[in-house]
């Protein structure tokens, strides 16, 4: 268990806090070297990421490594968990300490409130009845302002939670479903997982430029067949619910439409033939 100071001064709690950001450093670095093919390529796939140009993006590696930990397979089986059990133990105790917290740590949607007044903010839980509870964070506290919504993993450390991962901007109608779900005790309207979700959308607006560019270069090569082939093989793939894949579907669409629709045959008479 994790004990402040007494008094609480900022000084004092950030030489409680850091030991603890390094930790977490230390910890997931350990992680991730656990992790297999078949998680990366699991978490690959949830984040739709298909070539080059997304893994370039800033920001995606860590992405990445974030899904394959800690979502679960279709087994129901996270990769954390098998690093707890067979690779933590090698880790000094303050660190295997926080890797054990970790194992609780949860992605959601938060809402900032305000700043804490020794370090850090206090936040509310979207998705859990905007549940109120101070995350200790020195980035977010300098850079976010009272009212605006990230997406984030977080754990409970004891006195305060602490972030990992990466912070994303959400989709604000998609955060709208979202709350309206839970809400209702409903699965949230996402095909893997909230963090999947959110950062694809981030990797896919990344991308985006570059990948419509290199469309319409392919696409303008297509003949009329290969072009309607190609949307149809895109709707079996769109995720409804990503702004990214919906960009992509509108464009090919607008250039698809370009193109006539093809003519029906005639109807066959079904008539019987007099003898």
């Amino acid at each position: 268990m994790i004990n402040l100071p007494d008094p609480l001064t900022r000084p004092a709690l950030l030489k409680v806090y850091r030991p603890i950001r390094t930790a977490i450093q230390t910890v997931l670095a350990a992680a991730v070297d656990r992790c297999g093919k078949p998680d990366f390529d699991r978490a690959a796939k949830h984040l739709g990421l298909v070539d080059a140009e997304q893994m370039a993006v800033e920001d995606t590696a860590a992405m990445l490594c974030d899904i394959a930990l800690f979502e679960p397979n279709q087994r129901g089986r996270r990769a954390y968990d098998r690093f707890l059990a067979g690779g933590a133990e090698a880790l000094d105790p303050p660190e295997r300490a926080v890797a054990e917290r970790l194992g609780g740590a949860f992605f959601s949607v938060f809402r900032v409130a305000e700043r804490h007044a020794f370090g850090g903010v206090w936040v509310e839980n979207l998705l859990d009845g905007d549940r109120r509870f101070w995350l200790m964070d020195e980035g977010l506290e300098a850079s976010a302002s009272e009212g605006t919504v990230i997406g984030l993993r977080v754990f409970d450390v004891g006195p305060f939670h602490a972030g990992l991962g990466l912070i994303v901007d959400p989709d604000p109608a998609m955060v709208g479903f979202c709350i309206e779900a839970a809400a209702r005790g409903n699965p949230l309207p996402v095909r893997h997982s909230l963090a999947a979700t959110f950062y694809g959308d981030a990797i896919a607006e990344a991308t985006m430029p570059v990948m419509l560019g290199s469309m319409v270069e392919e696409v303008a090569a297509m003949n009329e067949s290969e072009r309607r082939a190609a949307l149809d093989g895109l709707d079996r793939l769109v995720d409804p619910n990503s702004p990214g894949d919906a960009e992509l579907r509108d464009l090919l669409v607008s250039l698809v439409g370009a193109v006539p629709p093809p003519v029906a045959p005639p109807p066959t008479s079904r008539r019987k033939r007099r003898r």
